[in-house]
């Protein structure tokens, strides 16, 4: 999934990486070393989390 930048919000821990949200659902977020991992990781995050509720949903 594409995320475009106001889809998510990204701030720097302290001790030098980044964390990266999605502003929609703040349980989907990620951690990187860098702006770029970080937001790499989220967009997986965020595909993991879409399947997972289509799977549910193909359950229900």
């Amino acid at each position: 999934m594409k995320l475009s930048k106001s889809d998510y919000a990204i701030e720097a821990t302290a001790d030098g990486g980044f964390y990266a949200y999605l502003k929609s659902n703040i349980l989907c977020c990620a951690y990187g070393d860098s702006l770029e991992e970080a937001c790499d990781n989220l967009a997986g995050i965020v595909d993991d989390f879409v399947s997972d509720m289509y799977m549910v949903e193909e359950f229900v």
